[in-house]
């Protein structure tokens, strides 16, 4: 059972590195539950819309190491990014039932995903809201709850 779970959240990964929706498909629950630093959604074909997002990001997928306990395996790898984003070091935590990704965590550092974003959220779009300080004029990047001015 633990091999079974380290072979499929490998080949996962491979099908992330090959770009390869169809294959990613295959891994995954119909009802997955997927959590990252910057989106949380469940069911198979929002992920697969995100993972699709990603793609054009995505220049490879290095595997570092890999454990599995009970019925999860975690995966750290770097998630390398076309300019000016580069390396992405990465770890995700998979739980499976009936041998399909029910559940993923993801955890990396998402501000230099943020800050590549070329649009900058205007003040009604922050998630704090009446709180945020910054004038609506002020290029924002939003990274979950807060919000910071954009440095020209």
């Amino acid at each position: 059972m633990k091999n079974d779970l380290l072979v499929s959240g490998e080949a996962y990964l491979k099908a992330w590195d090959n770009k390869d929706l169809e294959e990613i498909a295959k891994y995954l629950h119909p009802e997955v539950h997927f959590i990252g630093p910057m989106v949380e959604t469940t069911g198979k074909e929002r992920v697969l819309q995100s993972a699709k997002r990603m793609f054009g990001l995505l220049k490879e997928l290095q595997l570092r190491s890999k454990f599995v306990s009970g019925d999860q395996a975690i995966f750290t790898y770097d998630f390398i990014c076309a300019d000016p984003i580069g390396v992405c070091r990465t770890a995700e935590l998979m739980t499976f039932k009936d041998d399909l990704i029910s559940r993923i965590e993801l955890f990396f550092d998402a501000r230099p995903l943020s800050s590549s974003s070329t649009r900058g959220p205007s003040r009604s779009s922050c998630s704090r809201k009446s709180r945020c300080r910054n004038r609506p004029r002020d290029k924002l990047t939003h990274i979950g709850t807060r919000c910071e001015v954009k440095k020209q």
